[in-house]
């Protein structure tokens, strides 16, 4: 078994079932058929082509997404739904789909700024590429966990060190995490004004140990690994150095104004969506003001992001549906609203798929050369130094 230099100095052994080709096969293939290659003909069932243990989660997360929507389905009032959108405002429409095209751009900085604070550089329009390739094929993917992966897998192949890679997805989850939390607090009044005690009591609850466990992990940063109180086995195993390395690189990371800069455009994206959520809501005749946009918006987008259905289909309609409930405004309604929300995405998404194919081939010829950080076939994690 060979070694090679991780991204921080650390020699990581290069393992044949560790290599890019399988995560390739993982963020790339999976989603689609796979074609059976020569050679695949095995009757074990895991080669090439072949079901796999790895395709259950995918089809849990299928079935989540169908019950979830079947169920919403099933007890709406589809002919008063198709009049309230045929009697639609066109212009609150349009800037609706226009204020939630603003995410694109937000979250293409959002990368773009956890990046230059772990250690790589991207120009705007190389973060803008990723992000529409990735929210593309995102939106056959469970969550927005798969997206993430591609966006860093592909910029991990454009040439990018792996360890900072995995380390701006992690930060880049967590601002967009805190940003959604920070506009929850603030529409927590209301929501508090509307909804039973037990609902605004959850979210403050939320919020709490999200800031302690930050705290906590800031806190942790500064104990020398050795000193940790845990096994010796633990403490200094590959996966122990790899957590504490990351740990550490993400305190560090703290005091980076690129990383608050990431903060600032993901509470964009987020008001975006809250704005399109209210302009798509006053199309179909729904008084939706901003209060009620911040108290119950932030727990959709919470939802969506869940890795428990397909782009957040059928969770993000149902968090909608209870959350609107909540104001007193009609289920229907409510669900038409959020249905407008996910086909905007969607629609948005689909000059995407341009992206992915044009990534896909700029990276395909860069896996005959080897770089700096271990060749083609090496994706090293270790944070350790």
């Amino acid at each position: 078994m060979s070694r090679y230099n991780g991204p921080f100095g650390a020699a990581v052994p290069r393992h044949p079932d560790f290599h890019a080709g399988m995560m390739a096969q993982a963020l790339l293939d999976t989603p689609f058929v796979q074609s059976a290659k020569p050679g695949s003909g095995s009757s074990s069932g895991s080669g090439p082509g072949k079901p796999s243990g790895r395709r259950w989660p995918l089809l849990v997360k299928l079935a989540v997404t169908v019950v979830v929507l079947g169920a919403l389905a099933a007890g709406a009032d589809w002919a008063g739904i198709a009049a309230r959108l045929s009697a639609a405002d066109p212009w609150l429409f349009a800037a609706g789909f226009a204020v939630k095209a603003l995410t694109l751009p937000f979250a293409s900085q959002r990368w773009r700024a956890v990046g230059r604070a772990a250690g790589f550089s991207l120009t705007r329009w190389t973060a803008f590429r990723l992000q529409m390739a990735s929210g593309f094929v995102g939106q056959i993917l469970p969550g927005s966990v798969g997206a993430d992966l591609l966006r860093g897998w592909f910029t991990w192949r454009l040439g990018h060190p792996a360890g900072p890679v995995m380390l701006a997805l992690l930060v880049d989850r967590l601002m967009a995490l805190l940003g959604v939390v920070l506009i929850g607090l603030v529409g927590l009044p209301h929501l508090a004004a509307v909804a039973p005690p037990a609902v605004a009591g959850t979210v403050l609850a939320g919020a709490l140990v999200l800031a302690v466990a930050m705290g906590l992990l800031l806190l942790a940063g500064r104990i020398p690994r050795d000193r940790l109180p845990i096994p010796k086995r633990l403490r200094d195993g590959a996966l122990g150095r790899t957590v504490w390395g990351a740990v550490a690189q993400l305190r560090a990371m703290a005091g980076n104004p690129a990383a608050w800069a990431a903060l600032g455009h993901s509470i964009g994206v987020h008001l975006a969506t809250i704005t399109a959520t209210i302009l798509f809501a006053r199309s179909v005749g729904l008084p939706l003001g901003w209060l009620d946009g911040l108290a119950i918006v932030p727990a959709a987008i919470v939802a969506a992001a869940l890795p428990v259905s397909l782009g957040g289909w059928g969770v993000r309609e149902g968090a909608m549906v209870a959350g609107f409930a909540l104001l007193g405004f009609d289920a229907d309604a409510a669900l038409l609203v959020s249905l407008l929300i996910g086909l905007s995405i969607a629609v948005l998404s689909l000059p995407g798929g341009l992206f992915w194919l044009l990534l896909r081939s700029e990276t395909a010829a860069r896996t005959a050369v080897p770089t700096s950080h271990g060749g083609p076939d090496a994706f090293p994690t270790d944070f350790s130094r």
